[in-house]
């Protein structure tokens, strides 16, 4: 077996210990010749993530005083096959899970030995 396939076989395990089955709702905006654009919306085969919340420091500096505050961003991870995109001009992909809708921000393909051995997303909350 080959490191990338022993990687990815735990990123699945991993992926299923906390298993969220999303579907999502790509929306593809496309020019129409004249200055603007349309959007077609397109809905994909469910998918299985793992969403997870992570801590993350960040240095603020107002006026009066300068100090850190701690910032939860959420996070997802996805097999290395997984139909992703990032937030652009051209997608936006959206999905619900637990009664709230959320966009995919970044989506990084991690590789080793020039393989992807999974997908490391950044999401953010939208409603």
């Amino acid at each position: 077996m080959q490191l990338y396939e022993s990687i990815r076989d735990r990123q699945s395990f991993i992926i299923n210990q906390n298993k969220a089955s999303i579907t999502i709702t790509r929306i593809t905006r496309t020019s129409d010749g004249a200055g603007g654009f349309t959007e077609t919306t397109s809905t994909l085969a469910a998918q299985d993530v793992r969403i997870y919340e992570k801590l993350r420091y960040t240095k603020i500096i107002t006026n009066n005083e300068g100090g850190y505050s701690l910032r939860k961003s959420q996070k997802m991870i996805a097999a290395y096959n997984a139909n992703l995109q990032s937030e652009s001009a051209t997608y936006l992909d959206k999905f619900t899970y637990n009664g709230r809708t959320y966009k995919i921000v970044d989506v990084q393909d991690v590789l080793t030995q020039n393989q992807i051995v999974f997908k490391q997303c950044e999401v953010e909350a939208i409603t």
